[in-house]
């Protein structure tokens, strides 16, 4: 197939597919509402600038048109762009309709780009497009790994220096809180279990984490120890940016990791070194903004 006719078949099959494109008015979340309203205009101007985009570089019916290659890059530069300048609402429609046209290679390109820079916005897409009804598009092109809005989705949390997976103290001190431990026994599937809860607010995405045991969220102390650390505790609590977190992708040596980051204080979720603790771990709250993947990074295994 040519060039011309690539572009023009480009051009019919996202015609086809916004002709079909069923977007609601208003989709919301377990943890946050979001509006979607226009989102019919949204669906369409998004095409018609997909359309544009594919038919600017040239007159198709005069032959004139550069390499389906071409097209495909500038589709691809500009979803990058609309992600990170935060232009999420956008960003899922066109998805939408890329992957109905049967495009999805563009939106996983843009995705493995997100990954590889380290982007934070790579959570905010998937969570603004899976809010949009955009959930067959967020299972075939995002790992899973980045898909934690998803209601559906539990995780263990093992670190990537000690092999341990997270979970929380049975005992509680006097203020009700429970110490966030590790442990290397990583096949215990109930207690090591976890949550993540999308907390939209502005324009970016938190997350409370919480053990599916308990009605428990992680946060950081207010004090600091003598190495500049938070202890990281669960608590009944959820008010505070001490309990809201957010996720950095890191590809490290083909493995896909994350940091949790603490909203409050800007620090990283480690675990000590010490086993003293019954031979569990504590988790901490990093002293400094460290992203040495062997060291903080996290293993997100899903079940």
């Amino acid at each position: 197939m040519g060039s011309t006719e690539a572009i023009a078949l480009l051009m019919c099959m996202v015609l086809a597919a916004s002709a079909n494109s069923i977007v609601d008015k208003e989709v919301t979340d377990s943890a946050a509402a979001v509006s979607t309203d226009e989102s019919t205009s949204v669906t369409s101007t998004v095409s018609s600038e997909i359309i544009e985009a594919a038919a600017s570089f040239g007159n198709v019916t005069n032959g004139q048109s550069p390499p389906i290659s071409v097209v495909i890059k500038r589709l691809e530069n500009e979803l990058y762009n609309l992600v990170v300048s935060k232009d999420y609402d956008k960003a899922a429609e066109r998805t939408k309709v890329l992957y109905k046209a049967g495009w999805d290679r563009i939106i996983k390109k843009v995705v493995d780009i997100l990954i590889d820079e380290g982007r934070t916005e790579i959570f905010d897409y998937a969570y603004r497009l899976y809010v949009a009804k955009g959930r067959l598009a967020l299972r075939s092109c995002f790992p899973v790994e980045v898909r934690l809005s998803e209601s559906t989705v539990f995780v263990k949390l093992i670190n990537k220096r000690d092999g341990y997976a997270a979970l929380l103290d049975d005992n509680a001190d006097f203020h009700d809180d429970h110490r966030l431990l590790a442990h290397r026994n990583t096949t215990t599937r109930f207690e090591v279990t976890w949550k993540f809860v999308s907390f939209w607010t502005g324009d970016k995405l938190y997350f409370k984490l919480r053990p599916i045991n308990e009605a428990l969220f992680l946060k950081l102390g207010t004090r600091k120890d003598e190495d500049g650390d938070r202890t990281a505790y669960g608590s009944p609590a959820q008010d505070t940016n001490r309990h809201l977190w957010y996720v950095k992708p890191v590809r490290y040596n083909g493995e896909l990791l994350v940091y949790i980051i603490n909203r409050e204080y800007d620090m990283l979720l480690k675990l000590g070194q010490s086993t003293k603790y019954d031979g569990y771990r504590i988790g901490y709250g990093h002293s400094k903004m460290d992203f040495t993947p062997d060291i903080f990074a996290w293993h997100v295994e899903v079940l």
